[in-house]
């Protein structure tokens, strides 16, 4: 039988002891929603990381990067591999570059098209430049694929199974954006992406877009933008926090507990603390030029960057910086012009892809890389003994 007069004092003091909890949270809402909000990041990075990856060391000590074979280039010329992205046990990555001149003369530049690849096999095109334009890929809490497009100046949700397109936002301040680029997406699908003002097609009107200036300029026109799970588009103060950010703001991430957003761009990379969706005290962590970011389980952060090597000054590398950003290693990138970004995937999220850039031919000679004629663009990868994110 049960006893309540044995249970009445237990029952009585659970009930304060909610109520002190409740009363607590309720007087301060701030540690209340802290709470909530590290619960859900875990809940998020879970999807990707098993419960003892964030205890793993990272050993770089016989990595290499290999060259993946038989990755099929679109263009002519020049092409880059970019923002790849794993889903379904297969690498989706934009390949951009541009086509011949027209019968008019005329070349479109900065095309992009979409391929799908599973290891083994050869890489199929899954969406053509006509329709695709992409640039950085990710994917949201519901594992849905959005896109940064510079075909319109969007960032578009691409449905896996009818390939429709639908635009999340296109233009800031009545101006369409310039050229999205790369984007990363907290736990509740908040998205921030970088907007510089390179790969916008050919054909498009510089003055129907935000702007910016040429290559080394910090005149406005160039920001790190964030949208609202709702859609509502605002730029952030990462370009008037750090006026050298709008110079090509390029490769973007959110940190391991997503307390931190780190950006990079021709100038450098730089961590901001990040406060209800407010970003402040901007920490420099490098200074050579940075393309695309990657985040591993332990929080180890990849950056696509140069660092002199015997064969070449800018030499292509990945730098791995520890979750305090303190540089733990790097793995090179040979005989690419540019190494361009990152994404983990495989069976069990330990492959490391990294895409690049190449354009064999400068000018009408054949490109240097060190010593050599550069590679074309390609794709490279590696096992780690940690799991990663898969953009």
């Amino acid at each position: 039988m049960f006893n309540y007069q044995n249970t009445a004092t237990p029952c009585r003091l659970l009930a304060i002891l909610c109520l002190g909890m409740l009363t607590t949270s309720c007087a301060n809402p701030t540690l209340f929603k802290a709470i909530n909000n590290q619960s859900s990041v875990e809940k998020a990075n879970a999807q990707y990381c098993s419960a003892d990856s964030a205890d793993v060391t990272l050993d770089l000590t016989s990595v290499r990067l290999k060259r993946e074979n038989n990755i099929p280039l679109k263009y002519q010329g020049y092409n880059n591999i970019e923002g790849p992205v794993w889903h379904n046990g297969a690498l989706y990555y934009s390949n951009m570059g541009s086509h011949q001149s027209d019968t008019d003369g005329v070349i479109l530049s900065n095309q992009a098209t979409i391929w799908r690849w599973v290891k083994g096999e050869m890489p199929q095109v899954w969406l053509d430049d006509r329709t695709a334009g992409t640039n950085g890929l990710a994917l949201d809490s519901k594992g849905n694929l959005v896109a940064a497009r510079q075909l319109d100046g969007s960032l578009s949700l691409i449905d896996w199974k009818t390939k429709k397109i639908t635009a999340i936002v296109a233009a800031y301040n009545n101006k369409r954006f310039n050229s999205p680029n790369d984007l990363t997406i907290a736990h509740d699908d908040t998205i921030f992406f970088t907007d510089p003002n390179w790969n916008t097609p050919s054909n498009i009107d510089p003055d129907i877009i935000q702007g910016g200036g040429q290559p080394g300029s910090i005149e406005p026109g160039q920001r790190v933008y964030r949208v609202s799970p709702e859609g509502q588009v605002t730029a952030t103060a990462v370009t008037k926090l750090v006026p050298a950010l709008r110079d090509k703001p390029n490769g973007i991430i959110l940190s391991l507990d997503q307390q931190q957003l780190i950006v990079g761009g021709l100038q450098g990379l730089w961590a901001f603390d990040l406060s209800t969706d407010q970003v402040s005290n901007p920490q420099q962590l490098l200074d050579t030029p940075v393309d695309g970011l990657g985040k591993d389980c332990r929080g180890n952060i990849y950056v696509t960057t140069t660092a002199p090597l015997d064969q070449r000054t800018d030499g292509q590398v990945v730098k791995v910086l520890d979750k305090n950003y303190n540089e733990v290693g790097s793995l090179t990138v040979s005989g690419v012009q540019i190494v361009t970004n990152i994404a983990f995937g495989g069976e069990d999220g330990k492959t490391l892809f990294v895409t690049s850039l190449s354009s064999v031919m400068d000018g009408n000679q054949l490109r240097q890389c060190g010593d050599n004629n550069c590679l074309t663009a390609g794709i490279y990868s590696a096992r780690l003994n940690i799991p990663g994110f898969p953009f």
